[in-house]
């Protein structure tokens, strides 16, 4: 379902997860011919049944979370306790998964007495290098059947701006206890040779973070390149992947990824996690506090950044072998539950950036978009944006210097609930959806850094209970909606008419009157009423629905006779979703309106048809729950029914066929067709005047009702 949020009609869908629907997939069959996907465990992940199961279905690979670092088997100088790290290993072993040896070394959770002799003095680079040997060669010995690589060094590399030497260089090197001892980077070639001696089969890795900045990117490269050059056993480059929801940029992680190949055959995403908060790599300075709520805004870029990552990763997928998250859920996260930063919430249950990265679309990875964008029908005078090509794929663009991130509630392929856009040089934001767009029109709004705005870019459109803006996707078939200059046109006019209903009101009603209805006085005219959704009023149906256009079209080809269209406000918004509600009984107040005040009132104002047969009403989708009823309650108003996505008419509902002139019934072939289908097989068969249309390609949106009242126009009152 790749459509825009629809704000329109009977309901206000929220299309955040709905495109991706659960299948039994795993993320591991899901990415079998990419590469492996991992996880990073603790204890009780491998022991409690539920977690132990999940692991198992979803993950292919397995990282030990702490239980294999230096400090957690090899504590004090001949001591090792390795029982924890061999409950990891025998669960690998007793099911079939890979795993990932972390880490053989680290400045951090690392063996302090490796360092120091007894009188607490730093040790020599020998005898550090002895310790270290022994140290590799025990662990990696114990797990060769079961370990298929390693990390063997982790965070070497500074972070920061360029740190020269005494030579003008860069000191790519953070200062370590390591360092402090060898005054190079000698302790980490000899890890390296050290661990191919342990295991030649193994895989080796240098693992670090904010390995996507640029400047760090390079250290990480030149370090490697030079390492391997000097026949280092560097196999390949481990990627931690601890981002958060406003970087690093896919620009960023792709140069990373491709840097990196140019060296290595192996890139490992080792520690994938996404935070909702603005710190990355090892920055720790969050609260655990559980309280914390999570906006839609935060879930929807992060849902962008993960589908980011994984699609460079599925792009180098002939050298990436395996990304690993860093924990099994929120609840085990080294980061806490505050920053959301995984697929699995604290109950272990998935999210909807599970569905994101499980059911991703091939063909986003490397899209072939035209750069033949135009600016929308819907764009303001002198403004380029939103743009659309010729594919169907919408651009934004808005300015917006100091915003933190800018979202457009349209545009959700990939199972996410719209479009984040990026910031550029100039300070402007910018973003494509990530598939073409259904045809016709949509409703959309933009998000600044939380703040719901209309894009200054379109007009606005009443839709969703509020102004919105609104973009226009061109059809296929648009031409029957296209104005025209080579024919007479009617006129579309505001009318007020008393309510007592309302309270001794004036209302609002927007009468269509058709090319030459001024010129001949003597004519009259059928009439029909025409309802809006929920979300919508008056203006919609001839602003966004062109409804006036359409019967100028038809009358001027001569497919339809000409008569009047009244559209007025159908009450609808005084529905609140999520509550119980019965709509026969929604439409009971809007009933005295339309058929006690507003019928006579046009009846009296215009040159009408004032008969049953030359009086119909239609809606679209509340608009059509609302013409059922009052079709069905008021029969002796209207001899012509329609609705459009709104429901259906049974031959048991009509307690008197003759009362019924038409009915039409009408919706998008990716709303309920077969029930459309049905039900008016059924009327026929009962003996009704009965027609249906299904408008192909389209759902629950204006192209569906643009079509449909193109189609029963031409049908009503002959």
């Amino acid at each position: 379902m790749k459509k825009f949020q629809l704000l329109t009609a009977c309901f206000w869908f929220t299309l955040t997860g709905i495109c991706a629907q659960d299948n039994e997939r795993s993320l591991k069959e899901a990415y079998k011919d990419y590469f492996m996907i991992g996880v990073a465990v603790n204890q009780r992940n491998i022991t409690d049944g539920e977690q132990a199961n999940l692991v198992k279905r979803e993950f292919c690979s397995i990282t030990a979370e702490n239980d294999m670092k230096p400090v957690s088997v090899h504590p004090e100088e001949g001591k090792w306790t390795w029982e924890r790290a061999d409950r990891i290993a025998d669960f690998c072993r007793q099911n079939g998964i890979k795993l990932r040896g972390h880490t053989l070394m680290w400045h951090n959770q690392m063996c302090e007495w490796m360092f120091y002799d007894e009188k607490h003095n730093l040790v020599t680079k020998e005898v550090l290098y002895k310790r270290m040997r022994e140290h590799i060669h025990a662990v990696m010995n114990r797990y060769k059947d079961v370990v298929y690589c390693w990390d063997v060094f982790n965070e070497c590399i500074a972070d920061g701006a360029r740190r020269p030497n005494a030579e003008g260089k860069d000191q790519p090197l953070r200062e370590s206890t390591f360092y402090k001892i060898c005054g190079s980077d000698e302790f980490i070639r000899k890890a390296f040779l050290f661990a191919r001696e342990a295991d030649p089969n193994a895989l080796l890795f240098y693992n670090d973070y904010n390995e996507c900045d640029p400047t760090k990117r390079d250290r990480i490269y030149n370090m490697v390149k030079e390492m391997k050059a000097a026949g280092v056993p560097i196999d390949g480059i481990g990627m931690q992947g601890h981002y958060n929801i406003y970087g690093p940029s896919e620009e960023d992680i792709e140069a990373a990824v491709s840097k990196y190949a140019e060296i290595v055959d192996h890139i490992h995403v080792t520690e994938l996690d996404i935070r909702v908060n603005q710190e990355m790599g090892g920055q720790l300075r969050f609260s655990r506090n559980e309280g914390t709520q999570v906006t839609n805004d935060q879930k929807l870029l992060q849902e962008a950044q993960y589908a980011a990552v994984f699609r460079v990763m599925r792009r180098h997928a002939d050298k990436v072998d395996c990304v690993t998250f860093w924990n099994l859920s929120d609840r085990d996260s080294w980061l806490g539950v505050n920053n959301y930063p995984l697929p699995f919430d604290r109950e272990y249950k998935p999210k909807n950036v599970y569905r994101v990265i499980r059911d991703f679309i091939p063909s986003t990875d490397n899209p072939d978009i035209r750069e033949d964008f135009k600016p929308s029908a819907t764009c303001q005078p002198r403004q380029e944006y939103p743009q659309v090509n010729s594919q169907g794929y919408v651009r934004f663009r808005i300015t917006a210097s100091s915003a933190r991130y800018v979202i457009a509630s349209a545009g959700h392929g990939g199972g996410m609930g719209g479009t984040v856009l990026r910031k550029q040089q100039d300070g402007s934001w910018m973003g494509t959806t990530l598939l073409p767009e259904d045809e016709g029109f949509h409703y959309y709004t933009l998000s600044v850094d939380g703040v719901q705005v209309i894009d200054p870019g379109t007009n606005s459109y009443y839709g969703g209970a509020r102004w919105m803006s609104g973009v226009e996707v061109p059809a296929h078939d648009q031409a029957f909606y296209a104005e025209r200059t080579d024919i007479e046109h009617g006129n579309v006019q505001k009318v007020l008419f008393p309510s007592k209903v309302q309270g001794d009101q004036l209302r609002v009603a927007y009468v269509y009157t058709p090319a030459g209805y001024d010129k001949n006085r003597k004519q009259r005219y059928p009439v029909l009423y025409l309802q809006h959704g929920w979300g919508e009023n008056e203006t919609t149906w001839p602003v966004q629905g062109k409804a006036n256009i359409i019967m100028d079209n038809l009358i001027a080809d001569g497919k339809a006779l000409p008569f009047i269209v009244v559209m007025t406000y159908g009450m609808t918004n005084d529905i609140v979703f999520g509550r119980p509600f019965d709509r026969n009984k929604v439409a009971e107040d809007f009933q005295k309106v339309l058929v006690d005040e507003l019928v006579p009132y046009i009846d009296s104002h215009f040159r009408t048809k004032a008969e049953k047969r030359y009086r119909a009403m239609a809606g679209l989708s509340m608009g059509g729950m609302e013409t059922h009823a009052i079709t069905l309650a008021r029969p002796e108003t209207f001899g012509h029914y329609g609705i459009l996505s709104g429901g259906v008419y049974t031959p048991e509902e009509i307690k008197d066929k003759k009362q019924v002139d038409y009915i039409f019934i009408s919706c998008g072939s990716k709303e309920w067709p077969d029930r459309v289908l049905k039900a008016v097989e059924d009327l026929k068969a009962a003996g009704f005047n009965a027609e249906s249309y299904v408008s192909e390609g389209t759902a629950h949106e204006f192209l569906t009702w643009r079509r449909s009242l193109y189609v029963m126009a031409q049908k009503l009152f002959k």
